[in-house]
C-alpha cells in the first residue's frame, strides 16, 4: 500500500500495483477517446475509483474529502486532478 497526500492535502491510502492492473489500463484508455459520451466516461472514472477505493465507502470517502478541500463541493474536475496526483504520486513511490 502506498499513503500519500495530493497537492491540495487529501491523504490517501491506495495499493501501488493499481497501475499495472490491466483493468485501470482499460478504463484510462476508455476516458482518452476523443469523441466519448459523458456517460460512458462516468461509468469508467467510477469502474476506476471502485478498482482503486475497493468500495462504494471508498469513493463517497475520497468524494467527501475532495468537497471538503473546495469549499464543500466535489466538482468532476477536481476530482480528476485529485485522481491524477494520486496516480502520479505511484509512479513516484515506485521508482
Amino acid at each position: 500500500m502506498v499513503k500519500g497526500k495530493t497537492k491540495s492535502g487529501i491523504k490517501f491510502e491506495i495499493d501501488e500495483r493499481i497501475k499495472d492492473d490491466a483493468r485501470a489500463l482499460y478504463y484510462l484508455t476508455a476516458l482518452q477517446k476523443p469523441d466519448i459520451e459523458p456517460m460512458v466516461a462516468s461509468k469508467q472514472i467510477f469502474n476506476l475509483f471502485e478498482l482503486m477505493f475497493g468500495s462504494d465507502d471508498g469513493i463517497i470517502n475520497f468524494m467527501n474529502a475532495v468537497a471538503e478541500s473546495n469549499n464543500g463541493v466535489c466538482d468532476t474536475k477536481t476530482m480528476l486532478t485529485e485522481l491524477t496526483d494520486m496516480m502520479e504520486s505511484i509512479d513516484a513511490k515506485k521508482s
